[in-house]
């Protein structure tokens, strides 16, 4: 009995016995620890890609796909459909990472850099993603976009200037990429950070 989790109204779920129940972030203990070694054919798989890639397994990976691996598809299919943005990937790594940043996600804003690095992209854009509308670092079109991102973070309600804005720098196309992209950013949030999923130090530090 003390294998499983009982209750009235569903059926016994066996507890992971290579799950921490211990395990904490900087966000705190993890309701869901992650799993070490997943059962599914697909979560395994992924896992072993996670491992070539980033040198260990993501903690969300653990903790969402090793439970969810039905979830991993629509996740490739985000990924797979932000490479073919035409505003590139340099400005798509900025969105996401100012998103996160702001939401206080940990874990997708070191994901994201860590990407980002991998890419070639440099960090000092990263670090100057608060104070964009200053920064030397940012052009217009850049700027633009940036505040886009920060006016959802706090509301869905975006006004009518901020599209202006963005329709200087961009085309209609171009728009709707950057309004999916926050939306996709923040769907990963959402996910990550009632989770408690933390940074798992993925980007170099250098």
């Amino acid at each position: 009995m003390s294998q499983f989790i009982t209750s009235r109204d569903s059926s016994s779920v066996p507890l992971h016995a290579d799950a921490d129940p211990t395990r904490r972030s900087e966000h705190g203990v993890l309701p869901l620890p992650p799993l070490e070694r997943p059962r599914g054919l697909v979560s395994r798989l992924l896992f072993r890609a996670m491992r070539r890639r980033y040198g260990r397994v993501p903690t969300a990976f653990g903790v969402v796909y090793a439970r969810a691996p039905a979830l991993v598809w629509m996740t490739l299919g985000f990924v797979m459909a932000s490479r073919w943005l035409r505003i590139g990937p340099e400005l798509s790594h900025l969105l996401r990472f100012a998103l996160a940043s702001r939401a206080g996600c940990t874990f997708c804003a070191d994901l994201t850099l860590a990407e980002a690095m991998r890419a070639h992209i440099g960090r000092e854009r990263f670090a100057r993603v608060r104070d964009f509308e200053d920064a030397e670092c940012f052009d217009e079109r850049a700027r633009a976009a940036l505040a886009y991102a920060a006016i959802v973070h706090e509301t869905l309600r975006v006004p009518d200037d901020a599209f202006a804005r963005l329709r200087r720098s961009f085309d209609e196309r171009e728009i709707v990429e950057i309004v999916w992209l926050c939306a996709v950013e923040r769907y990963f949030n959402g996910m990550a950070l009632p989770l408690r999923i933390g940074s798992d130090e993925l980007a170099p530090t250098t």
